[in-house]
C-alpha cells in the first residue's frame, strides 16, 4: 500500500479513538482537537519510522503529551463544557497525570494493564499501585463505585464525538508546513519536554491481593500478545450518531447491545454453535445470524428512529483467521444470492468504489402489510466482519448514504483486523451476487410476488429446450439447430399455493449462438415474426413494451392476448434478449387471477438479461 494510503487509513481507523482519550485527559474539546491533529501531524512527518513500530502508541502518547502542555502553560483557554460531566472532569484533573493516563487508557483505552503501564513507560507493579491509589482518590470525590466511575468515563465519548477533526489530506499539509518552520530550538524544547515527563517517577507498594479483586474491571489481568481482532469489542460497533448517517432525516437511538465472548479455553463444539446460531436472524433470507463458524467473539446493537417504523442492526464477527472471516463474507453473500423467501425480491446491488477489502450492498423489498425495503451490507477486513442491516416500512434512504455508514461500521475495529481499511465511501453498482445453483437463468430473489403468493417460487432442472417452454403462438422460437452452441430451458411456478393458479407460470430458455453476429440474426427473425403474428393469426393481439437495455445487452418486450372462444382469452407477455452471443427468451402466461404488470415483467427481463453474465 503507498505510504500516503497507509497513513490515511491509520487515520481514519484510530483519530476518534485517539480523540475520546483525549478529551477524558483534559476536558477541553478545542485543546482535545488541536492535540490530535497536532500528534498525527507529528506521526506523518515521522511516517517512515513510526508506521514500522506502533504507530498508535506513539500518537496516542503524542496527543497526551500535547493536551497536558497546552492545559499546563495556557490554563486561560480552558472552555466550559456545559453539557459534558464537569465533576467527572474536575476528579480526573485532581490525579497526577500519570495516575490519570493509567485510569483512561484502562476503561476507555481498553489496555490491560501490563500493557497501560507499558504505555506510560513504568513496570506493573507500578502501575498497579499508582492504579488502585487513583481508583480511590476518584471513588472518594465522587462517590461513587469504580463500576460507575467507568460508566460516566465511557459516557465522556457521546461529548468528544461532537469534535471535528482535519481530514488526513489536510492534516499531511499542515505536517508539511510545520517541518519547514520548525528549528532546532523548538525540536530541543521538545525533546527536554518528553524527556521531563518521563522522569517523574513516584515507586509506590504494589497492591494487595484482596484489594487487587475488587479492581479487576480497570484492567489487572495480564494478556499474551496481541493477535488480529483481540482489541474488537462492544466499544468497536457504532452508536446511534454514527448510526443516523443512513437516514440523517429521523434521530436515533440505541435500543439494545448484546456480546458473545469465548476465550480459547472455552472453545467447544457446543459453544461454537451457540455462537454461530445465537439469536434472530438479521433477515428472513439468512439461516442463523452470523455467517462465521466458530466465533471468537460477536457484537450485535439496535438501533431505532424515534416514531418512525425504520431500524438499523450491526452486527460484528470476529473470525479465529482471515480465511475464515473470508469464507463467511462469501457465505453471506450467497444466502442472498440463494434467498427464496416468498414475496422478497431482490432489487439492486452496489459496493464501494476503490475499497480494499470485499465490500457488498443489496437493496430487497418485502412486499407484505406493509411492504418494507431492506438494505443489507457487509464488509470484511483481516478477522472482522461488520454487518449492517437498515429496515423501513417507508421512503428507503439512499444506497449513498447507506454505503457511507456502512465503511463507518468498520472504522472503530478495523486497526485492529489485521487487514487492509476502506477509507472510501463512493458507492457504485455491482453485478448481481451469483447463484450457487444454475447460474445464468432466473433466480427465486429475482421474481415478484403473484397475487396473494403465500409459497416461494420453485423452479424446474434446466433442459433442452425441444419444446421451448418460452416460445408463443407469435415467435415460435426454436433454441435448438446447428447455429446453437448450447441451450437449455427451464419452468418457474409456484407449487402448492392455492392464491396462485396453475396456469400461471415462467419460462425462459437461452442459448449461446456460435457468433454475436448469428445470434443478432435470431432475434431479427424472432421480431419480425412476432410483427407480422397479427395478420398471420386474426385472434392474436400484440402491444411492443418497453426496451430492455443496460451494460451490454438489450432487448424488446411484448403483451400478447388471444382469443380462444367468445368469451376466452389467454394472455402472455414475452421478452427476447440478447447479450453477445448469447440470447434468452422469457415468457409469462397470465390468468385475470394471477398476472405481472408491466412493469413487474420488465423487471425480470432486465433481470433475466442481468444473470446471462454468468451463463457458461
Amino acid at each position: 500500500m503507498p505510504k500516503v494510503d497507509e497513513f490515511d487509513t491509520f487515520y481514519d481507523s484510530t483519530s476518534r479513538y485517539v480523540t475520546h482519550l483525549t478529551y477524558a485527559e483534559c476536558g477541553d474539546r478545542s485543546v482535545t482537537a488541536e492535540a490530535v491533529a497536532e500528534a498525527y501531524e507529528k506521526a506523518w512527518r515521522g511516517w517512515a519510522k513510526q508506521r514500522a513500530r506502533d504507530p498508535l502508541s506513539y500518537v496516542r502518547g503524542e496527543a497526551f503529551r500535547q493536551a497536558r502542555l497546552a492545559r499546563g502553560t495556557r490554563p486561560w483557554r480552558r472552555r466550559h463544557e456545559d453539557d459534558s460531566d464537569l465533576a467527572l472532569i474536575e476528579a480526573l484533573q485532581e490525579l497526577g497525570s500519570r495516575p490519570r493516563r493509567l485510569i483512561i487508557l484502562q476503561t476507555l483505552g481498553e489496555l490491560d494493564l501490563s500493557a497501560a503501564a507499558r504505555d506510560v513507560g513504568i513496570s506493573d507493579s507500578e502501575a498497579v499501585a499508582e492504579t488502585q491509589h487513583a481508583v480511590t482518590e476518584l471513588e472518594q470525590a465522587l462517590s461513587q463505585s469504580i463500576g460507575q466511575v467507568e460508566s460516566r468515563l465511557l459516557g465522556l465519548s457521546e461529548v468528544s464525538e461532537q469534535i471535528m477533526l482535519p481530514s488526513p489530506s489536510r492534516v499531511r499539509y499542515k505536517a508539511r508546513g510545520r517541518s519547514r518552520r520548525h528549528t532546532l530550538v523548538a525540536v530541543a524544547a521538545a525533546c527536554v519536554g518528553v524527556i521531563a515527563s518521563g522522569l517523574i517517577v513516584t515507586p509506590t507498594a504494589p497492591l494487595g491481593q484482596a484489594e487487587a479483586q475488587e479492581r479487576n474491571r480497570v484492567g489487572e489481568r495480564p494478556v499474551s500478545s496481541a493477535r488480529p481482532g483481540d482489541a474488537v469489542t462492544a466499544k468497536s460497533l457504532m452508536n446511534a450518531t454514527e448510526a443516523s448517517r443512513i437516514d440523517p432525516s429521523h434521530d436515533w437511538t440505541t435500543v439494545s447491545t448484546t456480546s458473545d465472548e469465548a476465550t480459547d479455553d472455552e472453545r467447544t463444539a457446543d459453544t461454537a454453535d451457540r455462537a454461530s446460531d445465537a439469536g434472530d436472524p438479521l433477515t428472513a433470507c439468512t439461516p442463523r445470524r452470523f455467517a462465521t463458524d466458530d466465533p471468537r467473539k460477536t457484537f450485535v446493537r439496535e438501533f431505532e428512529a424515534y416514531g418512525e417504523p425504520e431500524l438499523a442492526i450491526q452486527a460484528l464477527e470476529i473470525a479465529r483467521s482471515t480465511e475464515s472471516a473470508q469464507a463467511a463474507f462469501k457465505r453471506r453473500l450467497q444466502w442472498y444470492a440463494d434467498c427464496s423467501v416468498p414475496r422478497v425480491q431482490m432489487a439492486s446491488a452496489a459496493t464501494i468504489a476503490g475499497a480494499s477489502s470485499p465490500v457488498t450492498i443489496l437493496r430487497l423489498r418485502e412486499f407484505g402489510s406493509p411492504s418494507r425495503t431492506l438494505t443489507v451490507g457487509f464488509i470484511q477486513a483481516g478477522v472482522v466482519n461488520s454487518v449492517l442491516v437498515h429496515r423501513t416500512d417507508g421512503a428507503a434512504p439512499s444506497v449513498a448514504a447507506f454505503g457511507s455508514a456502512l465503511v463507518e461500521s468498520m472504522r472503530l475495529s478495523c486497526a485492529a483486523s489485521g487487514g487492509p481499511c476502506t477509507t472510501s465511501t463512493k458507492v457504485a453498482g455491482a453485478p448481481l451476487p451469483r447463484t450457487s445453483s444454475n447460474p445464468g437463468f432466473l433466480a427465486a430473489v429475482d421474481l415478484p410476488p403473484v397475487g396473494r403468493q403465500t409459497k416461494p417460487w420453485g423452479g424446474t432442472e434446466p433442459e433442452p429446450p425441444s419444446p421451448n417452454p418460452a416460445a408463443t403462438m407469435c415467435d415460435r422460437a426454436s433454441f435448438m439447430g446447428p447455429a446453437v452452441a448450447k441451450s437449455r430451458a427451464r419452468v418457474y411456478v409456484v407449487p402448492n399455493d392455492k392464491a396462485v393458479p396453475k396456469q400461471f407460470g415462467i419460462g425462459q430458455a437461452i442459448a449461446t449462438f456460435r457468433s454475436p453476429r448469428q445470434a443478432a440474426t435470431f432475434v431479427k427473425r424472432l421480431e419480425q415474426r412476432i410483427a407480422k403474428c397479427e395478420d398471420r393469426n386474426k385472434a392474436a393481439k400484440v402491444v411492443t413494451g418497453n426496451a430492455v437495455k443496460g451494460s451490454g445487452y438489450s432487448g424488446k418486450t411484448w403483451r400478447m392476448t388471444f382469443e380462444t372462444g367468445r368469451k376466452s382469452t389467454i394472455s402472455y407477455r414475452l421478452a427476447l434478449v440478447r447479450r453477445g452471443a448469447t440470447v434468452t427468451e422469457v415468457a409469462q402466461s397470465g390468468t385475470k387471477r394471477a398476472d405481472l404488470s408491466a412493469g413487474q415483467f420488465n423487471l425480470v427481463a432486465d433481470r433475466a438479461a442481468q444473470r446471462l453474465a454468468y451463463w457458461r
